[in-house]
C-alpha cells in the first residue's frame, strides 16, 4: 500500500447533523458556566477517575471508580494486580492526553500514538511491546487487520491526515474519524482501543468542543459495552478494507457524546442546586470555609475521604478529623468503615429552605445559562 494521505469514507445525514449541532449548544452552555477554579479542579480530579476506569472497564479491566480513586492516593505496596495496574495506567495516560491538549506545537503523530500506547501498557506483559507496531497478525474476534506489513504505511497516512489542519473537517468527526480508523489499523498487539479512545479525547480537546476538559465519554460508552463493540463491527465488517463506510460509527459516536453531554450539563445543574444548600448552611449553621467546602465537595461525589478533606482543604490531618466530626454531629455525612479506611457518605438535605449562597461564593451559572438550563427541564 503507498503511503498517500488518508481519506475517511462517510455521510453526514440529518440525524448526525442533529447531534453535532446539539453538541455544540451543549459546549456553549458548559464553556460560559461560571465555575470556581477550584470546584472546576474538584470536577477535573473526578473526571480523571471516570475516564480511567470507564476505558479500562471497556476493555474487561473492571475496577468501581471509588476503588480507582482510592488506589491513587496509596503508596505502592507488594504487586499490583492486572486490573490496578491497568487502572493506574489509564490515569496516566489521561494526564498526558490532559498535558497535550495545551501543547499545540507538539503535532498529534506517530509519536504521541506511540507514546499512548507505552501509557497504557506500562508494567504489563512485555512482550506486548507497547508502543512498537506489531510484526505479526492480531486478529480481534471476528475482525482481521491489515497485513503487519502494511501498518507503517497505513500509519503515517493516518498521521499525516490527523495534522492536515486544512482539510476542514469538523473536530468532533475528526475525533470520530480518528478513533475507528486506529481501531481498523490495530497497529499494535494491544492497547489499541484505550489508545483509540484516549486520541479521540485529546483530538476533542486540542477543539472548540474542549468542555474545560470536563467529559468523560469512556465511562459513558463503558455503561454500553456490548453497543460500542457492535457499532466498531458493524462500521468495519469482518476484515480490514481502506474503502470502509465510517457512517454508522460516526452516528454511534454522535449520538452518545451528544447524551453524554446532555447528561454532563444536567449533573452540573443538580450540583448547583445542592452547592446552594451547602453554602446556605455554611451561613445558618456556622460552618467555617473547610467544613463549607468539604461538604461541597461530598455533595459533588457523594462520598469524602479523610485525604479527601485534607487535600481540597488542606487542613491539618488533626483539623480534618475535627471538622468532620462535625460534620457528621451536625447530620450531614454519615460515617462507614474503620478509621484508617473510613468514608463519609453525603447525606441529602431536600428540606432545606432555598436561597443563594454567600456573595464571595459566586453564581456557578451567569443569569443566560440558568435560563437555559431551567428550559430544558
Amino acid at each position: 500500500m503507498n503511503d498517500s494521505i488518508f481519506a475517511p469514507h462517510f455521510n453526514i445525514d440529518p440525524e448526525i447533523d442533529a447531534m453535532l449541532r446539539g453538541i455544540e449548544n451543549n459546549n456553549w452552555l458548559v464553556e460560559n458556566m461560571l465555575l470556581m477554579p477550584k470546584h472546576e479542579a474538584w470536577i477535573r480530579r473526578e473526571v480523571s477517575v471516570k475516564r480511567a476506569a470507564g476505558t479500562a472497564r471497556i476493555e474487561g479491566a473492571g475496577m468501581e471508580e471509588a476503588d480507582v480513586s482510592d488506589l491513587m492516593k496509596k503508596a505502592p505496596s507488594g504487586r499490583l494486580s492486572e486490573n490496578e495496574q491497568a487502572n493506574i495506567n489509564a490515569v496516566q495516560a489521561y494526564e498526558f492526553v490532559d498535558y497535550l491538549s495545551d501543547q499545540p506545537d507538539i503535532p498529534v503523530g506517530e509519536l504521541v500514538i506511540r507514546e499512548l500506547d507505552r501509557y497504557f501498557l506500562r508494567g504489563m506483559d512485555p512482550t506486548l511491546t507497547p508502543g512498537v507496531y506489531r510484526l505479526g497478525e492480531n486478529k480481534v474476534s471476528e475482525y482481521t487487520p491489515p497485513n503487519q506489513g502494511d501498518v507503517p504505511s497505513l500509519m503515517s497516512a493516518f498521521t499525516t491526515w490527523l495534522q492536515d489542519d486544512g482539510n476542514e473537517i469538523h473536530p468532533i468527526v475528526k475525533a470520530s474519524m480518528a478513533h475507528i480508523h486506529l481501531v481498523a489499523i490495530h497497529p499494535f498487539w494491544d492497547g489499541n482501543g484505550r489508545t483509540a479512545r484516549a486520541l479521540a479525547t485529546l483530538i476533542l480537546e486540542r477543539s472548540r468542543f474542549s468542555f474545560k476538559k470536563l467529559l468523560s465519554l469512556e465511562s459513558y460508552m463503558s455503561r454500553m459495552r456490548d453497543d460500542y463493540f457492535t457499532a466498531i463491527e458493524r462500521t468495519l465488517g469482518p476484515r480490514f478494507s481502506p474503502d470502509y463506510d465510517a457512517t454508522p460509527w460516526l452516528r454511534f459516536f454522535a449520538i452518545n457524546l451528544m447524551a453524554h453531554t446532555i447528561e454532563f450539563t444536567q449533573t452540573l445543574t443538580e450540583w448547583h442546586r445542592n452547592m446552594s444548600k451547602v453554602y446556605e448552611s455554611f451561613e445558618t449553621r456556622h460552618l467555617n470555609h473547610r467544613q463549607a467546602d468539604g461538604l461541597a465537595y461530598a455533595a459533588r461525589t457523594g462520598r469524602i475521604t479523610r485525604p479527601d478533606y485534607i487535600e481540597i482543604t488542606n487542613a491539618a490531618p488533626a483539623t480534618a478529623s475535627r471538622d468532620l466530626a462535625r460534620l457528621v454531629e451536625e447530620g450531614y455525612l454519615t460515617p462507614e468503615g474503620k478509621t484508617r479506611g473510613r468514608v463519609y457518605r453525603y447525606v441529602s438535605r431536600t428540606e432545606q429552605p432555598k436561597s443563594e449562597p454567600p456573595s464571595e461564593q459566586g453564581q456557578l451559572f451567569g443569569q443566560t445559562q440558568q435560563e437555559g438550563a431551567d428550559q430544558q427541564k
